[in-house]
């Protein structure tokens, strides 16, 4: 399987990064009403790729930007809570291994979020002390830019 960043499509970043460069803080659910269905899925691609990036550059700021498109793209979809941690798992590594603390990282995205499932499942989920890769079908591997995740199956 390939990497992340060579596997998931990048086309529509600059989509994401308009969504959060406008997002009031916390957000309210008229923004998110404004939002369209592929924009959920631009959301959630960015998170996804902005966690190596924040692993790449050891960048806690770029994790809180990776949870937040994140957060955002699952507010806009009704998708099933494991396959969410599934994609959780990988920024909640990544704050461990640039020395944060998950459950706070996690917490203060929840904060920014409207209150609902999504907000309490991102604090519940960066609470936890079980977080491997592996049991959520990660793995690191090294590519020739640096760590990237890759799933197992």
């Amino acid at each position: 399987m390939r990497p992340n960043l060579a596997r998931i499509p990048g086309d529509r970043d600059a989509v994401a990064q308009a969504v959060l460069a406008r997002a009031p803080r916390p957000v309210d659910p008229g923004f998110l009403a404004s939002l369209d269905p592929p924009t959920a899925l631009a959301l959630g691609r960015y998170g996804v790729r902005l966690a190596t990036t924040a692993l790449r550059e050891r960048s806690v700021a770029l994790l809180r930007r990776s949870l937040l498109a994140t957060g955002l793209g699952r507010c806009l979809r009704d998708d099933d809570d494991r396959d969410v941690m599934v994609g959780l798992a990988l920024p909640w590594v990544v704050a461990q291994q640039l020395g944060a603390s998950p459950a706070t990282e996690f917490a203060a995205v929840a904060d920014d979020l409207p209150d609902g499932h999504v907000a309490g499942l991102l604090r519940r989920f960066g609470a936890r002390q079980d977080i491997t890769l592996a049991a959520f079908g990660w793995e690191v591997v090294t590519t020739a830019d640096g760590p990237d995740f890759s799933p197992l199956y």
